[in-house]
């Protein structure tokens, strides 16, 4: 399982949305129009999600994630604020500027957890956090998103 399998790099791209729930929007529509989810559903569920409890977990980071009736297969769809979005209500209250989000089948929860889990290993250095938000294009983005596994930061001992 590789996180290249779920996230295209045409999913991912420098938001030009200033709020949360146009950001929202802005991911929903990316992945809707990429693995042929029906929009109006998908934000639904994106709602329902982040009115349990924000997904915005910290150092810039939301990982909105939902399970969806109708979703052929799990999908990552990307979005970077280099401003920031100030009123996403993330755990240290502070802007967020990476928005991860994760789209799996009703059903997949092995799939829906691993993923969870790749895309936290990617997000958890803060080096590779100040590259993605240098980044200048999808493109760019992709390559630090999916890029080799030997290129990510070692941790400290």
């Amino acid at each position: 399982m590789k996180l290249s399998d779920y996230l295209a790099g045409e999913c991912i791209v420098i938001l030009k949305a200033s709020t949360k729930v146009q950001a929202l929007d802005e991911l929903a529509h990316v992945l809707a129009d990429h693995a042929g989810l029906d929009f109006g559903q998908l934000r639904g569920e994106i709602q329902t999600r982040e009115e349990l409890m924000s997904t915005g977990i910290g150092h810039g980071l939301a990982i909105p994630h939902v399970r969806m009736v109708g979703a052929a297969r799990a999908s990552i769809a990307v979005g970077v604020s280099a401003a920031g979005i100030s009123d996403y209500k993330s755990l240290d209250e502070k802007p967020v500027h990476i928005i991860v989000l994760i789209v799996a089948p009703q059903g997949q929860h092995e799939t829906y957890i691993r993923l969870l889990a790749m895309v936290t290993d990617v997000l958890r250095h803060e080096e590779l956090r100040e590259r993605i938000l240098q980044a200048t294009s999808g493109e760019e983005l992709a390559r630090i998103m999916i890029g080799d596994r030997s290129q990510r930061p070692q941790e400290s001992p």
